[in-house]
């Protein structure tokens, strides 16, 4: 994984693989607070569930699939997470009729793929995650993380250390005292 560029309100990261995909999701799930809405765009395949079941694993949920035929999952915990999978909607009606501001007030974490179709999502404490193939690689993928409202520029802080600490993790494990810096 590998940070780009990063603001208060906006990350770009680099994942290589379907594991640090899953990492991120899981690094967004370990700061994820009741009310948080989740969007996440980007085409068939490009890891919107693995990001989501990241998440999923940091609130204590193994078994989180992709709900394109049911829309909604509900799983119940100590922090709930709705999981919706707007795909197979017609209009933002239909995504509206779906009633996401009750779970929001109900203190849900709510995490909503092909986001885009859910025209009324709220302008606080929402992530804004699009992700696209980077380069020629098909497992690696461009993230772009934006954010709207304080406690998401909270999280996206705390994110964005969580990123830099297995960074510099990574590249501690790939120094030896071999290398000409320590000679």
């Amino acid at each position: 994984m590998h940070c780009l560029s990063r603001s208060t309100k906006k990350l770009d990261i680099v994942t290589f693989s379907e594991e640090e995909t899953y990492s991120l999701g899981y690094f967004i799930g370990k700061q994820a607070y009741p009310g948080l809405v989740i969007l996440l765009h980007g085409g068939l395949g490009m890891g919107k569930t693995l990001i989501t079941q990241g998440i999923g694993k940091a609130l204590g949920f193994s078994k989180i699939k992709s709900p394109t035929f049911v829309l909604v999952a509900e799983h119940s915990g100590e922090l709930p997470l709705i999981h919706a999978d707007l795909y197979r909607l017609d209009s933002h009606v239909e995504a509206d009729a779906l009633d996401f501001e009750n779970y929001i007030d109900s203190g849900y974490v709510v995490v909503i793929e092909w986001g885009e179709r859910w025209h009324t999502s709220p302008l606080n404490n929402t992530i804004d995650i699009t992700i696209k193939q980077h380069s020629n690689n098909e497992y690696a993928r461009d993230i772009t993380i934006k954010v709207l409202g304080e406690s998401a520029e909270n999280l996206l802080r705390e994110l964005s250390c969580d990123i830099m600490e297995l960074t510099c993790e990574k590249e501690d494990k790939h120094e030896s005292s071999g290398n000409r810096l320590y000679d």
